[in-house]
């Protein structure tokens, strides 16, 4: 083998995994904010998500994992406010006990958000319409199961994903409409 075709190798064998790591940190959203609790008591944990998304890997969400309770005896949830590449603002809710994976936020791993830029209310854009944030949260967890799924559906998936891509379009724009009317 030639020396300039092992120096190429080399070079795919080290750059590769270093371009792939960069494209899974480069989600849809970037966070604003992160606040634990309800919506009577709650506290900025934005620094201490930074920290987990360091390490890079989904964890299990609780009071243990931020070191506080802010409404003992209460269900709470984690809320993650942020802005998408369209510049409209979403609330992202994870309920005590759920699994966090920051795959949808940009910068997640690097750490690069939360610089604020939140409205700072507890319920965010669409707080007024819980079950249209709801559709919407539950439709982006079937787009990112459809992305994970293996591509031997027939074509299948692929329309599966499209679908979803328009029914989350029909979704926000419904809730703008709302927003303004």
């Amino acid at each position: 083998m030639s020396h300039r075709l092992s120096l190429a190798i080399l070079a795919v064998a080290v750059l590769l995994p270093a371009m792939l790591v960069a494209q899974r940190d480069e989600g849809q959203y970037v966070i604003l904010s992160a606040q634990y609790g309800t919506a009577e008591h709650h506290v900025d944990v934005t620094d201490r998500l930074r920290e987990l998304a360091r390490s890079d890997r989904p964890f299990r969400m609780g009071n243990s994992t931020f070191g506080v309770d802010p409404d003992h005896g209460r269900v709470k949830a984690l809320r993650i406010y942020a802005r998408g590449q369209n510049g409209e603002e979403r609330m992202f809710e994870f309920r005590e006990g759920s699994t966090v994976d920051g795959s949808q936020f940009r910068g997640w791993r690097r750490g690069d958000w939360g610089r604020g830029g939140w409205s700072g209310n507890w319920g965010g854009r669409g707080a007024a319409q819980p079950e249209m944030t709801a559709a919407l949260d539950n439709l982006r967890q079937a787009q990112q199961h459809l992305q994970a799924a293996n591509n031997n559906k027939g074509g299948h998936r692929e329309r599966a994903m499209q679908l979803i891509d328009q029914a989350i379009s029909e979704v926000q724009q419904g809730m703008e409409f709302a927003e303004r009317h």
